[in-house]
C-alpha cells in the first residue's frame, strides 16, 4: 500500500512541476506572441490594401456583424494621405474543415483591393489552395456589384468547392455589410 502511495505522490509532483513550468513559459512568452501576431496582422492588412498608410480599427457590433453565414469580427478604416480610402474587414466563416478567417479590402469606390486567408483548416493540397496567390488574385479589382459566383466570375479551386464557396460567402457577407453600413455617408 505504501508503494502505491509513493508512486501516486511522485506522479502528482511531476504533474505539478510540469503544470507550473508550462504556466510560467506561457506567462513569459505571452507578450512576445501578441507582438508577433500584431505585426503579422499589420503586414496582412498592407497586403490586402497596399495603398494604405494607416489602419484604424473600428468595432463592429456583434448584432450588426452577422451576414449570410459570415461574422465580421473587425473592421479597419484605411487611410492614405490623410483621406479615407476604404475599409478592410476581418471575417470568419465555415469552410470544409472548420472555421476560416479572412481579410477583405474594399475601396471607397466599391472595388475589392485584396483578399487574404489568415487561418483555415482546409484539406492540404485541395482546400488549402485558397491561400494560393492565383486564387486570391482573381478577386482583386472586382466590383461589389459582381455576383461572386463560381463559373460566373470566379474560378473555383479544383476539388475544393466547399472551400471556394466559403470564400465567396465571406465576400458576399462583407459586401452586404459594406453596402448597408459603411458606404452610406
Amino acid at each position: 500500500m505504501r508503494g502505491i502511495a509513493r508512486i501516486g505522490l511522485a506522479l502528482g509532483l511531476v504533474c505539478l512541476v510540469a503544470a507550473v513550468s508550462l504556466a510560467a513559459v506561457n506567462y513569459l512568452t505571452r507578450g512576445e506572441i501578441e507582438r508577433k501576431k500584431a505585426a503579422e496582422l499589420r503586414e496582412s492588412l498592407s497586403v490586402v490594401f497596399p495603398e494604405a498608410t494607416e489602419f484604424r480599427e473600428r468595432p463592429v457590433p456583434e448584432e450588426m456583424g452577422k451576414r449570410e453565414g459570415v461574422s465580421i469580427l473587425t473592421s479597419y478604416e484605411v487611410l492614405g494621405e490623410g483621406k479615407l480610402r476604404g475599409y478592410v474587414f476581418r471575417v470568419s466563416t465555415m469552410g470544409y474543415g472548420g472555421m476560416m478567417v479572412l481579410l477583405l479590402g474594399i475601396s471607397q469606390e466599391g472595388i475589392l483591393t485584396g483578399i487574404q486567408v489568415l487561418e483555415h483548416q482546409e484539406t492540404p493540397g485541395l482546400g488549402s489552395n485558397i491561400t494560393e496567390e492565383a486564387f486570391q488574385n482573381q478577386f482583386m479589382g472586382k466590383s461589389i456589384d459582381d455576383p461572386f459566383e463560381v463559373k460566373k466570375d470566379v474560378q473555383a479551386v479544383t476539388g475544393a468547392t466547399i472551400s471556394t464557396n466559403a470564400v465567396l460567402r465571406a465576400c458576399r457577407g462583407v459586401i452586404a455589410y459594406f453596402k448597408e453600413v459603411e458606404s452610406k455617408p
